[in-house]
């Protein structure tokens, strides 16, 4: 029954909140740091109303010049803690299949997010190639999901490489921000339904490297993810 009259309530709060954010986003059309403002409106009473405890660790690592932002994906209750984190001038990559969810699609379309075509290689390798160009002239932040896909359960997937490769061509700074592993876990029928971790890491330079270090650097930071969310089940198990 609580799940339920949840489900409801964040229904209502998010058919609010996204309502208000396309008249922000039409007042200032695809502004760099839309994202951030919608992001706090998201995750104001977001967290109450799904009785989720969120430990926010190591914001103080964001960097305030451009860097590109790496986060473990494993379900749809990523987008309330992301929403949480996303720092200005920040803009996110993801599907485009995303434009036309009612109210959310058009909101975060509005906000100058990046969506990509996954199912066209050529399409995705065109608009990641914008993304970098954009990073470049305008001096922005990029928000990555490097699995590429839920992980729902399975563990940490491979990485695709299209957010490093724009690290790199931009010579700009990667920082992880690895959520704990949290399914199954998640209880929303009752008050208290869970906890959520967000742990930023120390930002990886990438300034001197080269497409040559591509594959190094992938491993390097798919093995810092590895490590943190041991970390997190010891820390969840103890």
């Amino acid at each position: 029954m609580i799940h339920l009259i949840r489900l409801v309530v964040t229904l209502i709060y998010f058919s609010v909140v996204f309502s208000l954010g396309i008249l922000l986003c039409l007042v200032r059309p695809f502004h760099p740091s839309n994202l951030h403002l919608m992001g706090r409106m998201i995750s104001w009473k977001s967290f109450q109303i799904l009785g989720l405890e969120f430990d926010q660790r190591g914001m103080e690592k964001m960097p305030s010049t451009p860097a590109v932002y790496m986060s473990n994906h494993q379900d749809n209750i990523d987008f309330f803690y992301g929403a949480a984190c996303i720092p200005p001038r920040t803009v996110l990559i993801a599907k485009k299949a995303i434009k036309w969810i009612p109210f959310f699609g058009q909101a975060f379309w509005l906000s100058g997010n990046i969506l990509l075509d996954r199912e066209n290689a050529v399409k995705a390798k065109a608009s990641m190639k914008k993304v970098t160009e954009r990073v470049k002239n305008e001096s922005l932040s990029m928000w990555i999901l490097p699995e590429g896909t839920r992980s729902k359960g399975r563990g940490l997937l491979p990485f695709k490489k299209g957010g490093f490769i724009t690290a790199i061509e931009c010579q700009i700074p990667i920082v992880p921000v690895v959520w704990n592993d949290y399914i199954g876990k998640l209880n929303f029928n009752k008050i208290h339904s869970g906890k959520i971790i967000s742990q930023v890491l120390d930002p990886i330079p990438t300034e001197g490297l080269t497409r040559d270090d591509l594959d190094e650097l992938v491993s390097k930071v798919h093995k810092l993810f590895e490590i943190e969310l041991e970390k997190m089940k010891k820390e969840f198990e103890s």
